[in-house]
């Protein structure tokens, strides 16, 4: 990568809204926004999935794209174990976490 360091962090999921699928990412001065098509990663099937997220300087919709680029990953819908559904809803979303890479 022509010297530059890649970094990484886990992050819990926040939801925009709290009973919403959709995934809050506001950053202090600006947003992350996705962009392109959901990728699969494993094969033949796949484990988890990577989303390509663009920072915009700002607040929507008149943020400023900038050349900060992360990757999102998350585990792929998967059957849940019986112990798993028995999870509470509150505890169930704690586990929900992402990876990003700069």
């Amino acid at each position: 990568m022509g010297g530059e360091k890649e970094w990484y962090f886990f992050s819990p999921r926040d939801r925009k809204y709290p009973n919403g699928q959709r995934p809050n990412r506001a950053a202090g001065t600006g947003y992350w926004k996705a962009t392109g098509a959901d990728k699969p990663v494993g094969s033949p099937r796949a484990v988890a999935i990577k989303k390509a997220l663009v920072f915009y300087a700002g607040k929507p919709p008149k943020g400023v794209k900038t050349n900060w680029i992360m990757h999102e990953y998350r585990l792929a819908d998967v059957d849940r174990s019986a112990a798993a559904r028995k999870l509470s809803k509150s505890s169930h979303n704690a586990l929900r976490v992402s990876i990003y890479f700069f």
